[in-house]
């Protein structure tokens, strides 16, 4: 099932790009778009939410002052609080929970470019055949590959098959795809650069030069989760350690830039490419939109347990 929801519509929309820009890279950093602007109404529902959680961290902090001795009375509390105000401590989140299907479907798509992009049938005679002759083509410079079958080189190694295509039949196939962005060989991992280093190998920069996508991923990622705890003012020092906000909001901000690291380290280049562009458009939906509830002002009411209505009318700059 979560081939035909997710994994088909987005090879669909991923080849209509590609049959336009005819670049691997230029066609994911396209996409990649495309997705936020659609998401863009769940960002700004976040946005809110995220500002709300600011609002309220006055009055959390005098609940942890004056249930300094009670943990468990200031759970409560802290819990009525945020129901009153229909505050979610996860909000900030959804954004990225709905992403991580996208991005699984993405990966399959990425991992296999002739099924999605070319819409190689698999089943007919002439593919199978197709895919034979190549492999016999390239095992004697490759190696290793006679003991692989059809089924395996389709689902494992569908790149391959497209740059082994280019080799032996020439860049009028239709299997070719351009993997080459900016100088970068997205057709491999950055992992495969260490290969190279590792034989002091400087001779396919392309392939070296990937490393920087897991660095830039990294770095876009501790951005964007900064800002996020920055907006849902998760970030303030005089919280209390046990806060479970701030437990998610500290966990957040080790693990997610260790699990982008990883994954776009290991996993195709597509995906790295995916994840940075991601960031960077999170980020400045974010900026954009802070500066605009700024400049147009609102009102948020904050509600206490105690206090059916407490103030926090936000005037229009001038």
């Amino acid at each position: 099932m979560f081939e035909y929801l997710i994994t088909r519509p987005l090879g669909w929309i991923i080849e209509m790009i590609y049959s336009l820009v005819a670049n691997y890279g230029l066609a994911i950093i396209i996409f990649t778009v495309l997705v936020k602007l659609i998401l863009l109404p769940l960002n700004i529902k976040s946005q809110k939410a995220m500002r709300k959680q600011q609002k309220i961290q006055p009055i959390l902090q005098e609940l942890q002052k004056k249930y300094a001795n009670d943990q468990d009375k200031l759970n409560r509390e802290m819990m009525k609080l945020y129901k009153e105000n229909n505050v979610s401590m996860t909000g900030g989140c959804l954004p990225l929970l709905i992403q991580m299907p996208i991005l699984i479907g993405l990966y399959q798509v990425i991992q296999k470019p002739l099924s999605y992009l070319v819409g190689v049938d698999w089943m007919a005679q002439d593919v199978i055949d197709k895919v034979y002759m190549l492999r016999d083509a390239m095992s004697a410079s490759i190696g290793n590959l006679a003991t692989q079958t059809e089924e395996m080189l389709a689902r494992t190694y569908q790149i391959q098959l497209s740059q082994w295509a280019g080799i032996v039949n020439g860049p009028s196939d239709p299997w070719v795809l351009n993997f080459n962005f900016l100088g970068l060989d997205l057709a491999n991992t950055p992992s495969a650069a260490l290969n190279y280093l590792m034989r002091l190998d400087f001779s396919n920069p392309g392939v070296i030069a990937l490393l920087i996508i897991p660095v830039l991923a990294v770095v876009s990622q501790l951005l964007t989760t900064k800002l996020t705890q920055v907006q849902s003012g998760q970030n303030n020092k005089n919280d209390s350690a046990s806060s479970t906000a701030n437990q998610m909001s500290k966990s957040m901000m080790i693990m997610m830039p260790i699990m982008t690291g990883v994954f776009t380290f290991t996993l195709p280049s597509g995906i790295g490419v995916y994840w940075i562009v991601s960031s960077l458009v999170q980020l400045i939906q974010q900026l954009a939109l802070n500066k605009y509830f700024d400049s147009k002002g609102e009102e948020v009411i904050i509600r206490t347990p105690e206090r059916k209505q407490l103030h926090g009318k936000k005037s229009k700059k001038r």
